[in-house]
């Protein structure tokens, strides 16, 4: 579903609009105390629901229906409503320009790890967007419920016959093709980061602060772990705790570097890497 930027912010695009006409849809129902959510991710759409057992089934049908079936129901009716959106869109992937340092370096330290038809650049968001169309989006939207595999997770006040209850009955409103396992696509697997030998220094990504009235620099440093045992997770989390407080008292405290100094652990989908990021506005982001 993300296989260019222009799929990918018609996919944003459809969530943005599915999510306002379904607000309106499903207004009675939220006042019942049923929730729903709708995501287009790269690999496919997650439905979430929520709320009373006894009418759960039914209000999840009704709402796959109106997002897969009735097209008309989830899309703009007009240019003029899709422009709206386009707009509104435009306005957030923009506003990426005037965030602080610290998100930027995090943004762009994330982009390394992640391979392509996952996650695109705020630049090639923002020229997609523009290029796009109402057909487009329809055409693409007609293609996101054609086929596909369904996986289905239920949790709570319900029993067994009532939860493949209502999976039934998704799947039979859904009705898509089911797609063979050769047509799956592809999980998420962290791109390797450049090692470092004796031969070969550090690889520094250095990018321009796109907001120049923004005097703050900022500096990420990643280590990347490729293991995915849960031995080689333990450690690395293990490493995290013990630098935590020494890396804040340091650059915090002692050497007064800025407010923003944090470290952590975060994933990628099975692998893990260690990060730590300070924010400064009396040291430039190469000391």
């Amino acid at each position: 579903l993300y296989s260019s930027p222009t799929k990918a912010v018609l996919g944003m695009l459809y969530q943005q609009s599915a999510g306002d006409k379904m607000n309106e849809e499903t207004y009675d129902a939220r006042l019942a105390g049923l929730t729903y959510d709708s995501q287009v991710l790269p690999r496919g759409v997650r439905l979430t629901f929520g709320g009373y057992n006894d009418k759960l089934g039914s209000f999840a049908a009704y709402v796959s229906s109106k997002l897969a079936r009735n097209l008309d129901d989830s899309l703009p009716k007009d240019e003029e409503e899709f422009e709206r959106y386009k707009d509104n869109l435009l306005r957030a992937l923009s506003a990426f320009n005037v965030k602080e340092p610290y998100g930027h370096a995090i943004y762009y330290s994330s982009l390394t790890m992640q391979p392509r038809n996952f996650v695109y650049s705020n630049q090639q968001m923002v020229a997609a967007l523009k290029e796009t169309s109402l057909p487009e989006l329809v055409d693409y939207v007609k293609t996101l419920w054609a086929s596909g595999k369904g996986e289905a997770l239920l949790q709570g006040n319900i029993n067994k016959k009532e939860a493949l209850d209502i999976v039934a009955s998704i799947d039979k409103t859904l009705a898509f093709k089911t797609i063979t396992p050769e047509q799956y696509p592809k999980r998420l697997k962290a791109l390797p980061l450049p090692t470092r030998g004796s031969d070969r220094a550090v690889t520094r990504l250095s990018i321009s602060e796109p907001n120049p009235s923004n005097k703050n620099a900022a500096s990420q440093i990643t280590l990347q772990c490729l293991q995915t045992s849960e031995k080689a997770h333990i450690l690395i989390e293990i490493i995290s705790a013990i630098i935590e407080e020494p890396l804040f008292n340091e650059l915090r405290t002692k050497q007064q570097l800025g407010y923003i100094v944090s470290s952590g652990v975060k994933g990628v989908d099975q692998s893990r890497f260690l990060a730590a990021i300070v924010q400064s506005n009396v040291a430039p982001a190469e000391k």
